[in-house]
């Protein structure tokens, strides 16, 4: 339980942190004069968000697969104390 709200502060801290930089994007779109160069930005911001969310899959692919064989060890050794109890032995 305590590996999912980890990861749920994670995830709303990387949100938090994508918001503010798409807020970023839209003032700096605004004060850009320059077709060219709101271009070049607008690519920028892409490629950037791009990556961003790459390396935050990765990291809760991770998360989730650590979390999954935690429950099956947790399930595999909650199973065999049942059966040990209920054999008699």
């Amino acid at each position: 339980m305590e590996a999912l709200i980890s990861q749920n502060i994670e995830v709303l801290d990387f949100l938090k942190a994508r918001f503010e930089r798409d807020q970023e994007m839209v003032g700096r779109l605004a004060d850009e004069a320059d077709p060219l160069k709101a271009m070049g930005l607008w690519g920028e911001f892409w490629q950037r968000t791009a990556s961003d969310y790459a390396t935050e899959m990765s990291k809760l692919a991770t998360s989730m697969t650590s979390i999954a064989e935690r429950a099956v060890r947790t399930a595999t050794e909650e199973g065999e104390a049942i059966a040990k109890a209920t054999s008699g032995k």
